[in-house]
């Protein structure tokens, strides 16, 4: 890795290689030099989750809206890669 750019993406959820998607996490309208990569199903997962929670990324003129929305859809992200590091580690203690 150089740069912080590695040149064998990964999903960042699941660490399949497959049908990978880069994801604006911010949201491209709030923070669109960050992203991650995502699987297409975990992609399509995210912004479900964003829809459920009443997270909009859309544009607004507001920078402080844009923030929230921002940091709002980070935090969310945030809690699904917890959430992926306890599924792991259930796994791992199941199978030792």
């Amino acid at each position: 890795m150089s740069g912080g750019i590695t040149t064998n993406p990964f999903c960042v959820i699941c660490g399949t290689t497959r049908n990978l998607e880069k994801n604006h996490v911010g949201g491209r309208n709030h923070i669109a030099w960050f992203t991650m990569w995502f699987c297409r199903a975990h992609h399509v997962q995210f912004h479900a989750f964003l829809r459920t929670s009443g997270i909009e990324l859309e544009y607004t003129t507001d920078a402080r809206v844009r923030l929230i929305r921002a940091v709002q859809a980070l935090s969310l992200c945030e809690w699904i890669l917890h959430q992926a590091l306890l599924h792991q580690e259930t796994r791992n203690e199941t199978s030792s």
